[in-house]
């Protein structure tokens, strides 16, 4: 199975989960491999907070995830957050086409590095950037 499609197909089991990630339903998977993922979603009601532009704890949740899947492509485990630091730069409406674009940074013996960009307006404009830690090492 390609990278993209078993990527595709771990999206899909989580969204139809009762729990938290029913908030990706409108996900779509573009790419995935070599440590890498790219998704997109068009921004709706959902996924907006009081001022009507995406929320921030909903960019924070796609940067989490799909430098997850872009970790999933490299090394075949997801890990678990350590650190995640997300800069704001610009807002996203409804009917934007946001783009959520992470590569694996580096992945060592216990820690990996994720960075991400989450774009619109085919990535002229970047509404955020994020930066994932993930402990991937083994538990004694």
């Amino acid at each position: 199975m390609c990278k993209t499609k078993l990527i595709s197909s771990v999206l899909n089991a989580v969204c139809k989960t009762p729990n938290f990630g029913q908030c990706l339903e409108k996900l779509k998977i573009i790419s995935a491999g070599s440590g890498n993922c790219k998704a997109q979603i068009v921004i709706s009601k959902e996924h907006l907070n009081l001022a009507g532009t995406m929320h921030g704890g909903f960019t924070s949740t796609l940067i989490d995830c799909v430098s997850s899947y872009a970790l999933m492509t490299h090394n075949n485990q997801t890990g678990v957050s350590v650190d995640l630091h997300v800069t704001f730069m610009k807002p996203a409406v409804p009917g934007d086409l946001v783009t959520v674009d992470a590569r694996t940074v580096r992945s060592g013996k216990t820690l990996a590095f994720l960075a991400v960009d989450v774009t619109k307006n085919e990535g002229k404009d970047i509404i955020a950037h994020g930066r994932h830690t993930k402990f991937v090492g083994e538990t004694k």
